[in-house]
């Protein structure tokens, strides 16, 4: 009899640990979900290709070609009333040509992630902080000018 009582007991016990277990499992879930719910969805859109035209000494040597991958918020972009590439593109232009730098026989010394760094940040003071995750190279190639299609 005192066996089966003790067997009893553990049963209850063993139920009621592993039900209130099981709560506490689906309550900690549901409120991660919950959290979740409010964090940032990023999708990647990419931008058109620009060519940036190089030029020293008064004249055309070249362009350099390039294209981007950006992390943008999707639900904030939904309400922007401008186009986020338009400052990525402007920006972008803007710091190759007039890089002081830059040598387009040597690209592959060119500071990339100082350069994705900077349109990301510009960006996001243009359109809001955080909007824009982070700024992927997509393309970047110099084209001398004997090259390119007339």
């Amino acid at each position: 009899m005192v066996k089966m009582l003790i067997l009893a007991i553990w049963a209850s016990a063993a139920t009621a640990l592993a039900s209130y277990a099981a709560a506490e499992w689906r309550m900690s879930h549901a409120l991660a979900i919950e959290a979740g719910a409010d964090d940032h969805v990023y999708e990647y859109r990419k931008t058109r290709v620009i060519n940036v035209p190089i030029i020293a000494d008064g004249a055309l040597l070249g362009y350099v070609i390039m294209q981007f991958l950006y992390a943008i918020d999707a639900r904030a972009a939904e309400k922007l009333n401008v186009n986020p590439e338009a400052f990525i593109l402007d920006y972008a232009f803007r710091a190759v040509y007039g890089d002081p730098g830059l040598d387009f026989r040597h690209l592959e010394k060119y500071d990339i992630g100082a350069l994705t760094g900077q349109i990301r940040s510009v960006a996001n003071e243009k359109l809001g902080a955080g909007l824009i995750k982070e700024v992927l190279v997509q393309d970047f190639a110099y084209m001398p000018k004997e090259q390119a299609p007339r």
